[in-house]
C-alpha cells in the first residue's frame, strides 16, 4: 500500500449506519459536523476520547477499553434515532449479526451491550483509512486486485452464515495498519430465510452501488453483494461509476451493455462483465470464482504495472509546481535563452496539471506522467522509485510470495534510492516477520513450514545471529517427532505389558518433553503407561506379591510421578504385609550394587533403579534419597572425566544409561546441556581452524582486520581448546611465514618493513632466539631519525 505523504494523516473511519441512504457518499468530515460539538458520553469500562464519525442514526467514538487496555471504536445509537423503532431495531439486528461473524476481512466486534437504554458496539479500531482515502493516497493495481479478493472472501463468509451485506461501497471498506482490507457496517444487512436462500425485501443501500434487484426492492441473495463489489471494482479501475447517478438511470443502464474499459484495462472487461451482469444467474456466484478470474488475469501478465490515484489536482499544487520551476530560473546572471526555456517548461507543466484537473482528476502514475514531471521539479518522488516501492508493497501483501522475492523487491527500491528509509525498514521488518513466523511454526509443531521459513532466511540473511537458535529448535522438533513416531510404532506392536519396550518408551517420551516441554502426545503416552502400571501394582499388592507390586509401581512413577490414582496405589502398597521387609532388602541390595560399581547398569539390576523402586513406594525414605544422590554425584563425576578426555561417544552413552536408570531429571538435563555445549565448542574450534586455513591461503596472516586474520582465528581456537594440535601447528606455520616475509623485505633493502614483519612473528611465537638475534642486528641498520 502506498504510504501517505509525510505529515498527512488518514481520516479515522469507523463503520457508520445511516437512517436514510445517501445519493452520493459524503466525506466523513461532513458527516461528523452534526455531532462534533456534543460532549462525549460516559460508558462504563471505556474512556471516550473523541468523536470520529457520525451518520444519520449513529455516532462513532474513539475510546480506550480499560480492561486490556486497547483503543476501540465505540458505535452508539444517536439520541434522535433512539426514538425511531426502525432505527433501533436495525442497530440491534446489526449487533446480533456481527457478533456471529468471525473472519479476518470483517471488522471484529469486541463487545456489545446497553448503556442505559442506548445500545452500543465496541469494534476494533482501524488506522488505515477507508478505500476512498487509500485511493487518494494511491493504490498499486496489484493491491486493487487484492482488495477485491479480500472483500469477496468476507462476503462469501457472510453469505455462508445467512447474511447479505447490502451496502458494499468504499466507505465500508476499511484498512488496518498492515494494509489488509476489512468489510464494515452491517447496519442494513439482510438475514436470509433459513433454507430459502433469499431474504426479505431489503433496504435500498447506496443507489450508485446498488444491484438492479435492490433498486426494485426485490428479495436479495449474495449475488447482489457481488454486484455492489463489482461497482466498487469498476470505480477503482477507472475512477468513475459504471452507471448514472439517479435510480432510474442506474436501473436502465444496468440492463444495457457496460461502457468499454480503457484499452489499458481491457484485460478486466470480462471480469467486470460478470460482476455487473443484470441477471444474478450470470454473475459470479462465489468468492472462489472471483479470485480465480482475477488470478487468471494476473498470471497471464495482463495487470498493468501502475499506481492508481483518484484525486483532483488542486490549484495550489499547480501554483507550487509552476512556482517551483520558475524559481529555478531566478539565477540572476543566467543567460536569457536559458531563463526563457525554464519559464516555458513551467508553463507547459502548469498546462499539463490544469488539463489533469479539468479531465476529472483520475491519474495513473507511470513513467513519463505527472509524477515524473513533479519529480523533475523536486515536488515528488521519482516515478521509478515510486513504481518500485509500489511493486514491493504489493508483493509484501501477497501471501503467496516468498521472503527472497519480497526482499529483492525492496532492494530494487534501495538500488534506485539508497537513502529510502521505508525500504530499508521494510527489509528488516520482512526478515523479522519471517523469523516470527518460523518461531510460531516451531511452537505449533509444524516442521515443514518452519523449515521452509528458515531456508529462505538462510538465503536472505545468512549472518543473522537469531537464525541458528531457530535451526536448533527445528532439529529438536524433528528429532522429537521421530522419537514420537518410533515409540508409537513400538508400543502399538508390543503393547503396554512388554516391560523392555515400555521402559524404552518412558526414556524416549521424557526426551521428547525435554526438547518440547508441554508436548501433549508424549505427556498423554506417559500418563497411559503410569495408569496401566499403577493398576498392575495395586493388583499385585492385593495378591500379596510385594516384589512385583513395587517393580510395577516404580515403572508407573518413572513414567509420571503424579498420575491419576497414585495416592491410592501407594496407600495399598504401604498397607501390604512384608512391604517394609522388602524395602529393607532393596536398600541392602542397592548398597551392594554401589559397592560393586553397578551404579546405572546393567538394566534392572543397578543401584539407581533399586533406590527408585524404594522411593516409588516410600517417597520420604531418607536412605534411598541419600543413596540416589550419591549415585547421581558419581555419575556426574564420571561424565566430566569423559568430557575432559574428549570421549564424546562414551559421554553420550553414559547420558543415555543415566536417563534409562532414572537417576533424576536434573542430573540428566545438566549432562545433556554440557554435551550440547561441548558439541558447540568443537564446532566453533573447527570453524576457526577452517577460517584460518582459508585466510592463510589468501595471505591474511595478521590482516585484513584485527578480528579477521589467521592469527586471530587460531588464538580463538586455542582459547576454546588450549591443546589443539592443529591450531598450534598452524600458528607456528604462520609465524614462520611472517619471519620469511621479514627476511625477504630486509634482503630487498626494506629494513623497517622487515623489522615490522619480524615483530609480528615474535608476537605470535616470542620464544624463537634466532629471530630475536636477527631483530637486534637489523635494529642497528635503521637510521637514527633524530641525528639529521
Amino acid at each position: 500500500m502506498r504510504q501517505a505523504a509525510e505529515g498527512a494523516q488518514p481520516p479515522t473511519v469507523a463503520p457508520l449506519s445511516t437512517a436514510t441512504p445517501l445519493a452520493k457518499a459524503a466525506p466523513l468530515a461532513h458527516a461528523m459536523d452534526d455531532g462534533a460539538s456534543l460532549p462525549p458520553p460516559a460508558l462504563p469500562g471505556y474512556r471516550i476520547q473523541r468523536l470520529i464519525g457520525a451518520g444519520g442514526s449513529a455516532r462513532v467514538y474513539l475510546a480506550v477499553q480499560q480492561a486490556y487496555p486497547r483503543q476501540v471504536a465505540i458505535k452508539l445509537l444517536s439520541p434522535e434515532a433512539l426514538a425511531v423503532p426502525a432505527a433501533r431495531n436495525r442497530f440491534e439486528q446489526e449487533a446480533a449479526i456481527v457478533q456471529r461473524l468471525d473472519h479476518p476481512n470483517i471488522v471484529r466486534v469486541l463487545d456489545a451491550g446497553f448503556h442505559g437504554k442506548t445500545p452500543y458496539l465496541a469494534m476494533e479500531y482501524l488506522r488505515g483509512g477507508d478505500l476512498n482515502w487509500n485511493l487518494r493516497a494511491g493504490l498499486h493495481m496489484q493491491n486493487v486486485l487484492r482488495v477485491a479478493k479480500e472483500i469477496a472472501s468476507a462476503l462469501d463468509y457472510a453469505h455462508g452464515k445467512g447474511v447479505v451485506h447490502g451496502d458494499v461501497k468504499p466507505e465500508n471498506i476499511l484498512f488496518n495498519a498492515q494494509g489488509t482490507a476489512l468489510l464494515a457496517d452491517f447496519g442494513i444487512a439482510t438475514v436470509l430465510a433459513r433454507g430459502a436462500g433469499q431474504g426479505a425485501a431489503p433496504h435500498l443501500g447506496t443507489p450508485p452501488y446498488a444491484s438492479p434487484e435492490q433498486l426494485r426492492r426485490e428479495p436479495l441473495d449474495g449475488r447482489s453483494d457481488f454486484f455492489n463489489l463489482g461497482v466498487v471494482f469498476y470505480a477503482m479501475l477507472t475512477g468513475r461509476m459504471p452507471f448514472g447517478g439517479s435510480d432510474a438511470a442506474h436501473e436502465a443502464a444496468s440492463r444495457q451493455q457496460l461502457p468499454p474499459l480503457p484499452a489499458s484495462l481491457g484485460v478486466f472487461q470480462e471480469v467486470v462483465g460478470r460482476f455487473l451482469a443484470p441477471l444474478p444467474a450470470e454473475r459470479f456466484q462465489t468468492a472462489g470464482e472471483i479470485v480465480a478470474a482475477l488470478d487468471a488475469v494476473r498470471l497471464a501478465g495482463g495487470v498493468p504495472n501502475v499506481v492508481v490515484r483518484v484525486e483532483a489536482v488542486s490549484t495550489g499544487e499547480i501554483e507550487a509546481a509552476v512556482g517551483g520551476l520558475q524559481q529555478l530560473g531566478d539565477t540572476g546572471g543566467a543567460p536569457r535563452a536559458r531563463l526563457r526555456g525554464r519559464r516555458l517548461a513551467a508553463l507547459v507543466l502548469g498546462g499539463f496539471l490544469a488539463a489533469a484537473l479539468l479531465g476529472g482528476g483520475y491519474l495513473a502514475t507511470r513513467p513519463g506522467g505527472l509524477t515524473r514531471a513533479l519529480a523533475l521539479a523536486g515536488l515528488a518522488e521519482h516515478p521509478d522509485v515510486t513504481s518500485a516501492w509500489a511493486e514491493a508493497e504489493a508483493l509484501r501483501l501477497d501471501p503467496n510470495q516468498g521472503l527472497g522475492v519480497i526482499v529483492a523487491a525492496y532492494r530494487q527500491v534501495l538500488a534506485r534510492d539508497a537513502g529510502h528509509a521505508g525500504a530499508a525498514n521494510a527489509v528488516v521488518a520482512a526478515v523479522g516477520q519471517w523469523k516470527a513466523d518460523a518461531s510460531v511454526a516451531l511452537e505449533a509443531g509444524d516442521a515443514d513450514l518452519a523449515a521452509a521459513k528458515l531456508d529462505e532466511l538462510a538465503t536472505v540473511a545468512p549472518e543473522d545471529d537469531e537464525i541458528p537458535p531457530l535451526v536448533d529448535r527445528l532439529d529438536d522438533l524433528r528429532h522429537s517427532g521421530r522419537l514420537l513416531a518410533n515409540m508409537q510404532r513400538l508400543l502399538a506392536r508390543s503393547g503396554l505389558d512388554d516391560v523392555p519396550s515400555v521402559e524404552t518408551a518412558i526414556v524416549a517420551y521424557k526426551e521428547v518433553l525435554r526438547l518440547r516441554p508441554g508436548n501433549v502426545e508424549a505427556r498423554s503416552a506417559l500418563e497411559d503407561i503410569a495408569v496401566h502400571y499403577g493398576a498392575l501394582a495395586e493388583r499385585d499388592a492385593r495378591n500379596r506379591d510385594v516384589v512385583a507390586a513395587m517393580e510395577n509401581f516404580e515403572r508407573a512413577v518413572a513414567a509420571m510421578a503424579e498420575f491419576d490414582g497414585v495416592a491410592v496405589v501407594r496407600s495399598t502398597l504401604s498397607e501390604a504385609e512384608a512391604v517394609q521387609a522388602e524395602i529393607n532388602a532393596l536398600l541392602q541390595r542397592a548398597a551392594e550394587l554401589r559397592q560393586a560399581g553397578d551404579l546405572i547398569a546393567p538394566a534392572n539390576a543397578n543401584a539407581a533403579e533399586t533406590y527408585r523402586r524404594v522411593l516409588a513406594t516410600k517417597p520420604d525414605d531418607a536412605v534411598a534419597i541419600q543413596g540416589l544422590a550419591e549415585v547421581s554425584a558419581q555419575v556426574l563425576a564420571d561424565f566430566r572425566d569423559l568430557l575432559e578426555q574428549g570421549d564424546l561417544d562414551a559421554a553420550r552413552a553414559l547420558v543415555d544409561r543415566a536417563a534409562a536408570a532414572a537417576i533424576g531429571d536434573d542430573p540428566v538435563a545438566e549432562m545433556q546441556v554440557r554435551i550440547d555445549a561441548e558439541l558447540d565448542r568443537i564446532a566453533a574450534v573447527a570453524e576457526h581452524l577452517a577460517e584460518a586455513e582459508a585466510l592463510y591461503g589468501q595471505g591474511y596472516i595478521t590482516g585484513p582486520s584485527r578480528e579477521d586474520n589467521v592469527v586471530a582465528h587460531l588464538r580463538e581456537a586455542l582459547r576454546l581448546d588450549p591443546d589443539n594440535a592443529d591450531a598450534i601447528r598452524l600458528l607456528s606455520v604462520a609465524a614462520t611465514r611472517l619471519a620469511q616475509a621479514a627476511e625477504e623485505a630486509h634482503d630487498a633493502g626494506l629494513v623497517e618493513e622487515g623489522l615490522l614483519y619480524l615483530d609480528l612473528a615474535l608476537t605470535v611465537t616470542p620464544g624463537i632466539g634466532r629471530w630475536r638475534e636477527m631483530r637486534e642486528r637489523w635494529q642497528l641498520e635503521v637510521p637514527d631519525s633524530g641525528s639529521e
